[in-house]
């Protein structure tokens, strides 16, 4: 089998399991790697060596961890699932992940960087950041929200298929129900000029085959709307997409580089979660909140314990 006939069978096995769209895009890179790398290897050789020679030959390059996770997980993936070989006692030299600290920004820097983003981004860009902070949100949640998932009477929002494809619900802060009412309106500006174009939003699956009217319903419309149309690139067809992460990373890089401050998108969640802790939230609430699965993940974010340790270069 050569690698286009492979990347062609793992796509569809991807696609038939509803995975993501980023998800097939890395796990067909990989697979072109792997069969790139195989050609310097005997035929013959069992397939659970050629993987094992794959990923000693990442980690003598001295790749992350995660990279080297991702690769075993693409490609244990297309065995299992396209070919229907289970692969078995893998040994490989394996880059261990280290047990690092979350790092969260401090209030200060949080708002440093909160306003920054206001002062300089658009405002849809700009709520999006701060809901990042505000809800405890992954860099993509805020932007996958349809109008169905935002209550504002209730001030609550639905995230449809987080982490490990779990919904769980947040409250809107305050602070921002004002402007989410804003941006609503915005979006309907936008969904009101597709409706007099023709121009369907993207849905989720074969929903827009089986309900066709749904793609031109006003509930299902994004929160944050792309500006501009574009073609979906597993259909083809033009729709209306919702506003791309890019956006966000590149407001929070821009700031960050206006205001003197090093805050990567992400850590706005774990700024949300330790924040929270530090002032007396219940822990189990926020991992609710938070989508975590165990205790000990949200947990993390509190280093109470060794922080109270008093230094005995204090009692001098």
């Amino acid at each position: 089998m050569n690698a286009d006939e492979a990347v062609r069978r793992l796509t569809e096995v991807v696609r038939r399991k509803h995975l993501a769209l980023a998800t097939e895009r890395t796990y067909c890179a990989w697979l072109r790697r792997y069969c790139d790398f195989l050609k310097g290897l005997p035929l013959q050789l069992p397939s659970e060596h050629k993987l094992e020679r794959f990923l000693t030959a990442l980690a003598q390059s001295d790749v992350a961890a995660s990279t080297q996770n991702q690769a075993f997980n693409a490609i244990i993936f297309f065995y299992k699932e396209a070919l229907g070989l289970e692969l078995k006692n893998v040994q490989a030299l394996r880059a261990r992940r280290p047990a690092q600290i979350r790092r969260a920004p401090t209030p200060t820097e949080t708002w440093q960087l909160i306003k920054t983003v206001q002062a300089d981004s658009d405002f849809a860009t700009s709520l999006a950041v701060r809901l990042l902070y505000g809800c405890g949100l992954r860099v993509c949640e805020p932007l996958n929200l349809r109008i169905k998932d935002v209550n504002v009477e209730s001030a609550q929002l639905v995230i449809r298929a987080g982490k490990g494809g779990k919904d769980r619900m947040v409250a809107i802060p305050c602070s921002a129900l004002e402007d989410i009412r804003e941006q609503i309106e915005s979006a309907r500006v936008v969904w009101q000029r597709d409706q007099h174009d023709g121009v369907p939003v993207a849905l989720p699956h074969q929903l827009a085959v089986k309900y066709p009217a749904a793609q031109f319903d006003w509930h299902w419309a994004w929160l944050f709307p792309a500006n501009n149309s574009c073609f979906d690139p597993r259909t083809r067809k033009l729709v209306r997409w919702r506003l791309h992460e890019a956006n966000l990373q590149r407001a929070v890089r821009k700031a960050c580089q206006k205001a003197g401050l090093f805050i990567l998108p992400h850590e706005l969640r774990h700024a949300y979660a330790t924040h929270c802790l530090n002032r007396g939230a219940n822990p189990r609430a926020i991992q609710e909140a938070m989508g975590h699965q165990s205790l000990e993940t949200t947990m993390g974010y509190l280093h109470a314990e060794a922080l109270s340790v008093a230094s005995p270069l204090d009692a001098v």
